[in-house]
């Protein structure tokens, strides 16, 4: 497998939650509301004082761009380091909190959690999980990543982002990996999307009392008055109003920043496949991120030609090779030889069949298509008299 940089990323569009393609209900105001409480509540208690985990690794400066190899590599030097056993017992709450920070960061959906919301999010992804056979009890959030509705459920979502990516013949041929950087907007990494300061500074909210609604009283008609629930005009619905802003967002909850994608291109990846990252698309204190969604296209060879499984190529021949037969070879998109050999006279357009020398099987690299070679005899532009009168003297025979 290589590496390489994309040689052309084109974006096409933002995509809603209506995209054909993506099972995802309507949100109803009453899980919309849900959703917005459920990550309001994690919100407000995620200002605790906690380790950063990729701190403990070493990775502050990584963070999100982190590799998994990264976190694996550290990890392992820093257990050797920390080791009780070899540092004695003073040491072993560090060794503690490297094993908790590998234990996170190592696991998908933990780590995508803890960016978003921090240690208190994992809290509640963990008694989310408990509650796996109580479905109907569990939040929007929590559902999202223990299965059971995959955020198809009505939860609102941020846009997903759609782009082609261009990739060569070889790359689909041998595989490889391209690193793509998008510009996205993320939760505040100090306040953890709540917009305020601190914890303390995240307070109920006086008008209704932390409900996030207040009673409003309408006159219908002379003697007809009718109470309405509505969403409370001071907290916009959140319960919760902000006393001191956050210093690093000045209470914007969020920001811009770029982002490193690893796009991995698999043998044999079809024309046209999606290659989706969960949840990778702009961040929102009120709604589950989106998906990044990557469809590969190939640019055209100058020699190969793809068609599904198999390969074709033209290969030119001179018309003593076409008469006389020949042995030849011909560099195949790896740089490993094909040998073809004729033995008596090719016409022209003949076309052979070569198995195992096509494109690996997309999931089954194992298996090859065909590779098709079609003969094309070029002839001569000029020719000498001596050699026109040796031609005239063989087919007068």
């Amino acid at each position: 497998k290589s590496n390489s940089f994309c040689t052309l990323l084109v974006p096409v569009h933002a995509l809603g939650a209506e995209t054909p393609g993506y099972e995802m209900a309507g949100p109803t105001a009453a899980r919309v509301l849900l959703l917005a409480g459920v990550l309001a509540c994690f919100a407000a208690v995620a200002l605790a004082d906690e380790d950063d985990l990729y701190d403990v690794l070493g990775l502050g400066e990584e963070r999100e761009d982190a590799t998994e190899k990264q976190i694996k590599s550290n990890w392992r030097k820093l257990s050797r380091e920390h080791h009780p056993d070899l540092k004695g017992e003073e040491s072993r709450e560090m060794y503690k909190k490297i094993q908790r920070a590998y234990e996170v960061l190592s696991d998908r959906k933990k780590r995508k959690v803890y960016d978003m919301r921090g240690e208190e999010g994992l809290k509640q992804l963990e008694k989310a999980g408990a509650q796996q056979n109580q479905h109907q009890q569990m939040d929007p959030f929590a559902r999202m990543f223990f299965g059971g509705g995959g955020g198809g459920d009505g939860a609102e979502r941020t846009p997903n982002v759609e782009m082609v990516l261009l990739c060569t013949l070889e790359d689909v041929y041998s595989g490889a990996s391209h690193t793509v950087r998008i510009n996205k907007q993320r939760l505040c990494k100090k306040c953890r999307g709540t917009g305020a300061a601190s914890k303390a500074d995240f307070q109920e909210c006086k008008a209704c009392k932390g409900r996030g609604q207040v009673t409003q009283r309408v006159q219908l008609a002379p003697g007809f008055v009718q109470q309405v629930q509505q969403p409370c005009p001071r907290c916009a619905g959140k319960g919760k109003v902000i006393k001191k802003k956050c210093p690093t967002c000045k209470g914007n909850k969020v920001g811009r920043v770029e982002q490193a994608l690893s796009v991995d291109i698999e043998l044999g990846t079809p024309e046209g496949h999606r290659i989706v990252f969960d949840m990778e698309a702009d961040q929102s204190p009120d709604a589950i991120p989106g998906d990044v969604i990557f469809t590969v296209q190939t640019t055209n060879h100058k020699r190969f030609k793809r068609n599904g499984n198999d390969l074709e190529v033209t290969v030119p021949l001179t018309l003593s090779q076409a008469l006389l037969g020949f042995t030849k070879t011909i560099k195949h998109l790896d740089d490993h030889a094909v040998e073809l050999h004729e033995s008596g006279i090719t016409q022209h357009g003949t076309r052979r069949r070569i198995a195992e020398e096509g494109m690996p099987v997309h999931n089954v690299p194992s298996e090859k298509g065909n590779l098709f070679v079609t003969y094309e005899v070029e002839l001569p532009n000029y020719i000498s008299q001596e050699q026109r009168k040796g031609i005239e003297s063989i087919f007068s025979k």
